[in-house]
């Protein structure tokens, strides 16, 4: 299968249902540990879900704000409505709506809407990474000075052992790189796979915040590992992103948890 008729769809009515939510008065709750939920997010989330199901009524779902509980298996759909909620709460245009497809095993499909850059993102495996039609890479790094590294999740208030973050810190002073925290991790993995970042690193685990920029960033050269060195599998507690191998394996020799 190639796909193209799930991203044709997805291409079609994300745009429009976000402009819809422009149109509406904005309603903010909160969930657990004060995550921060508007309307758009869950008008966004029953939209896109309920336009799969029309056209593939068979389908499955794990999505941010209505199948949160649910596993993966052939043909699931996985849907973050905003990611960067905080970010789109405050005005700030740094967020994303993003939507993966898993199927046999794998991601197969990836899509990052960001509308207020006016960008759209997409990937089928195989088939390469692409920025509003135009085929996209990763960073060309070739040592130069003043490259960028993006870190998500480091302001998370959970029970987790920030110990890589601090790593990746002194990592970064020791390398000449400079740090950047957007607080959305779908357009920070798109903004990797456009080039913008030679490497990223995050704790965020959800499948909706992070599948659908894993696809992205393969499709465009990235390379991803987890805390080990070892190829990032979903369900790893930390991902690493490099822009190649020669900074990947940069990275491995200094990871503590890495056998060297």
């Amino acid at each position: 299968m190639n796909y193209k008729k799930e991203l044709e769809l997805l291409q079609e009515i994300v745009p429009v249902l976000f402009q819809k939510t422009e149109d509406q008065e904005k309603e903010i709750s909160y969930k657990k540990r004060n995550e921060i939920v508007t309307s758009s997010d869950l008008f966004m989330e029953k939209g896109i879900i309920d336009a799969v199901l029309k056209q593939f009524p068979n389908d499955h779902f794990h999505s941010e704000e209505f199948n949160r509980d649910t596993e993966l298996g052939d043909r699931t759909w996985l849907i973050d409505p905003i990611d960067g909620t905080s970010n789109y709460a405050h005005h700030l245009d740094m967020f994303v709506s993003q939507i993966a497809l898993y199927d046999k095993g794998e991601i197969v499909l990836s899509y990052i809407h960001a509308p207020r850059v006016h960008k759209t993102f997409y990937a089928i495996k195989g088939e390469g990474a692409y920025l509003n039609g135009e085929r996209i890479s990763v960073f060309n790094d070739e040592g130069q000075p003043n490259r960028l590294m993006s870190m998500v999740g480091l302001s998370h208030q959970t029970t987790k052992d920030k110990y890589l973050f601090r790593h990746f810190i002194d990592f970064a002073y020791q390398n000449d790189i400079k740090i950047r925290v957007l607080g959305t991790m779908g357009y920070e993995m798109a903004a990797m796979a456009e080039g913008s970042f030679a490497m990223l690193y995050t704790d965020v685990t959800n499948y909706w915040d992070i599948a659908p920029g894993i696809l992205l960033v393969q499709e465009a050269g990235g390379v991803i590992i987890n805390q080990f060195g070892k190829p990032y599998k979903l369900n790893d507690e930390h991902m690493i992103v490099c822009c190649d191998e020669t900074l990947k394996e940069h990275v491995i020799r200094t990871l503590p948890n890495a056998k060297h």
